[in-house]
């Protein structure tokens, strides 16, 4: 029993780590905000247009960086661009990922909002970082070298150019990341309750908590997949 938790955790692991090295832009992240949902979402707004009378935010608007913020049914969705230096005029880079940001009221807690933020690349962004590999692909296979030279290179242009289209977007994921906590801190902060005295907590032995860890990772990955299935 304790040898089947222990490769199950080890199975979950090496899970956990290919999502957050190949899929994952950023970790997903949870605000207590002291205030109402359309009030959150209202800060948002505004934040996002440069204003004078906001000037403790101008950090978040260098290299003409911008955020564009669309209400959704139980939150809103955002992304975000910005000028590139060797850009032409009004040319703005490319669009290449996303957050998603629900609202969730705590129960018990009148305007109180707890605000849940997830990151991902888009469908379209994603594929391009295939094409310019593919294409070159085509013409290495017909040159007159060694199979294993044309294979390495083959791999280092694709391992290359994923990696640097998901730099991008994980860049562009901490932009707007960083936005929504400087924006919320001219709410209200949330006042964290004390937890009450209690009895001793039940320990559990290690081999049933290795195994109750890998059930609950792999319920946690199944909902994770099911919302980014309907986004």
């Amino acid at each position: 029993m304790r040898i089947g938790a222990k490769r199950e955790a080890a199975r979950a692991g090496l899970r956990r780590f290919m999502w957050n090295a190949l899929v994952r832009l950023y970790p997903p992240v949870a605000l207590a905000v002291g205030a109402p949902a359309g009030i959150c979402l209202q800060t948002l707004t505004s934040a996002a247009r440069p204003s004078t009378q906001r000037l403790h935010l101008r950090d978040l608007f260098m290299e003409g960086r911008r955020y564009y913020i669309t209400p959704t049914t139980q939150g809103f969705r955002m992304t975000s661009d910005h000028r590139p230096m060797w850009a032409r005029r009004g040319q703005r880079s490319r669009v290449a990922a996303y957050v998603v940001g629900t609202f969730t009221g705590l129960q018990g807690d009148d305007g109180i909002t707890l605000v849940r933020l997830r990151a991902r690349m888009y469908t379209l962004y994603t594929l391009s970082a295939f094409l310019v590999p593919t294409f070159f692909t085509s013409i290495l296979i017909y040159m007159p070298w060694h199979r294993v030279i044309i294979v390495a290179i083959i791999v280092m242009m694709f391992t290359s150019s994923w990696l640097g289209h998901r730099m991008n977007a994980a860049m562009q994921v901490n932009e707007m990341i960083y936005f929504v906590q400087k924006a919320f801190e001219d709410l209200p902060p949330v006042e964290v309750k004390e937890l009450p005295i209690h009895e001793a907590d039940v320990v559990m032995p290690p081999s049933d908590f290795m195994a109750e860890w890998a059930r609950f990772y792999r319920m946690h990955s199944e909902e994770e997949g099911r919302e980014d299935s309907g986004i």
